[in-house]
């Protein structure tokens, strides 16, 4: 059984029932004969949305951890920090576990994550590196749960408003890059249809 033939296969996530569910047209679903739960869906024009948000995303990815997240004035004083002074500075005082996992997890995993969905969307329906194509899907699922962008974004959020009453503390280009940047990772996972690791591969 080839890749593209096990592809067809998939389990009822309600009752575990294993079928056959078949080709299916964008937009089209596979329903479970015994549980009546959706089985599969196919996502409509996913290559091509895949491929412009993923890539939007990529473009954000340098403003974000480049330019200053937040800049703080008090007392007459200025400093700003950006993601990348942020890791630096939890290293710097000793916080290495807490320093690593804000590396991972705001600024590894998102750009695995954004270059292999653009990746796979280009390399849709080649016919070819089918195998290579599997392996960039196993990456993204693995790097996918500690991708906590959205957690960042809202400790973020929370700090400003936090220590707003102490100091004028405004977002910087880096916190609005960093905000499309969740947005657009997030809309690029739920775009990518796996099934297209599988379309116009060589039997």
């Amino acid at each position: 059984m080839t890749g593209a033939e096990a592809a067809q296969f998939a389990e009822c996530p309600d009752c575990g029932l294993l079928q056959k569910t078949g080709e299916l047209s964008p937009g089209e679903a596979a329903v479970c004969p015994r549980c009546g739960g959706e089985v599969r869906r196919r996502k409509i024009d996913s290559v091509n949305r895949v491929r412009a948000l993923s890539l939007a995303g990529l473009i954000f990815y340098g403003p974000a951890n480049y330019f200053p997240l937040v800049v703080v004035y008090r007392e007459g004083l200025h400093s700003q920090a950006t993601l990348w002074s942020s890791v630096h500075a939890l290293f710097t005082h000793g916080q290495w576990a807490v320093g690593a996992l804000v590396f991972t997890t705001s600024i590894f995993t998102p750009f695995v994550k954004l270059a292999c969905l653009f990746w796979l969307s280009i390399m849709a329906g080649s016919g070819r590196w089918r195998r290579q194509r599997l392996w960039a899907y196993e990456v993204v699922k693995l790097v996918n749960p500690w991708n906590m962008l959205e957690v960042f974004m809202v400790s973020l959020v929370v700090g400003i408003v936090k220590f707003g009453s102490v100091a004028d503390i405004l977002p910087g280009v880096g916190a609005w890059s960093f905000g499309a940047l969740v947005a657009l990772t997030l809309l690029a996972g739920e775009a990518f249809d796996p099934r297209l690791i599988y379309d116009e591969a060589p039997r």
